[in-house]
């Protein structure tokens, strides 16, 4: 693990309240659903010279070891979830593909007391599913991962299924999105307990592109650059993403695919789900953001660096793509 860059203690850093944090596993799981968080929560005592979080992982089954779903890896749980005693402050449920649709009365009811008291529950991928079968999303904004959210929609019609997001919060209760997005909400957790210093501080360690905010869409501009199978689309997606100042108009990138106006919009559109339009503003947006994590540049300068035309249209774009606007992001990036 590299050294970390923070040096100095910012005022308050010393009164971070420790924290227990229980993981509740339904075996087999995920890996990365699990091993993600628990990184994330070690990454923030390290960061801040302190036992901040204490994890402690339990499961609902009797055999304490916990398999993997790729079968090469396990885990060892300290106890059940029945013998977890005194207070914590967040539980967070991790299971697999596979049991999703498991039916454990006794781990259901458990949930259901301790919702009430808890500050905050919170689920990775597909755990939302276990959720919603306890009743604990009844009536509440809820995500999981991108494939099952129709699936859940349909199986519990009174949980308000949100397809989009990375992770949702409603009340206490935090649902994520698949696999990487539940390195998203841990450090989503570190910044309501810590700030955002030492959850960006952890996002740079981790070598993410973007730490991405529970409104972020789960298949981002840059994600979905990767997704065409035309050469021609690839290649000018680097472009696009090397040359965000400059003239992106449709005839511009038209002109530059060698296409016409008309077949261009309808090719790019088909490949990647999204107008030629709508993608720019998409990589302007997510550009803009780096930009406001990473240096201390004004607005305005951003805005133009990143190709807008103002600081209000950067605004409007920051907004629909990263669910704020530009100074409350940096505000809160700043905390």
């Amino acid at each position: 693990m590299p050294k970390t860059s923070l040096v100095t203690r910012p005022p308050g850093r010393a009164r971070l309240k420790q924290r227990r944090i229980v993981v509740v596993v339904v075996p087999p799981v995920e890996e990365l659903d699990l091993v993600g968080p628990i990184q994330v929560f070690s990454a923030a005592n390290r960061l801040a010279g302190r036992t901040v979080y204490e994890v402690e992982i339990v499961t609902n089954r009797g055999d304490l070891r916990v398999e993997g779903e790729g079968g090469l890896l396990s885990f060892a749980a300290q106890g059940r979830f029945e013998d977890v005693g005194g207070k914590f402050d967040s539980m967070l449920l991790v299971c697999g593909l596979a049991t999703r649709t498991a039916r454990d009365p006794a781990l259901f009811a458990w949930m259901r007391k301790i919702a009430p008291v808890v500050r905050r529950m919170g689920s990775v991928c597909v755990g939302s599913f276990l959720l919603a079968e306890a009743g604990l999303l009844d009536g509440k904004r809820a995500t999981t991962h991108w494939k099952f959210g129709r699936e859940m929609a349909s199986r519990y019609p009174r949980v308000k299924v949100e397809f989009n997001p990375i992770w949702v919060k409603d009340g206490n209760i935090y649902t994520s999105a698949g696999i990487s997005a539940g390195i998203d909400l841990a450090l989503g957790w570190v910044e309501e307990d810590c700030g955002g210093k030492i959850s960006h501080e952890i996002a740079r360690e981790f070598v993410l592109f973007l730490r991405r905010p529970g409104g972020q869409t789960q298949l981002s501009a840059s994600l979905s650059a990767q997704a065409s199978e035309m050469k021609a689309i690839r290649e000018l997606q680097v472009w696009i993403a090397e040359n965000l100042p400059n003239n992106l108009s449709v005839h511009r990138l038209a002109e530059r695919t060698a296409m016409s106006v008309r077949n261009f919009e309808r090719v790019f559109t088909r490949e990647l789900g999204k107008t030629p339009s709508h993608y720019v503003l998409q990589m302007r947006a997510e550009a803009a953001r780096r930009q406001l994590e990473e240096t201390d540049q004004g607005l305005k300068q951003i805005a133009a660096a990143c190709g807008f035309r103002s600081t209000d249209s950067m605004r409007r774009a920051f907004l629909r793509s990263v669910g704020t606007t530009p100074y409350k992001y940096r505000r809160r990036a700043e905390r």
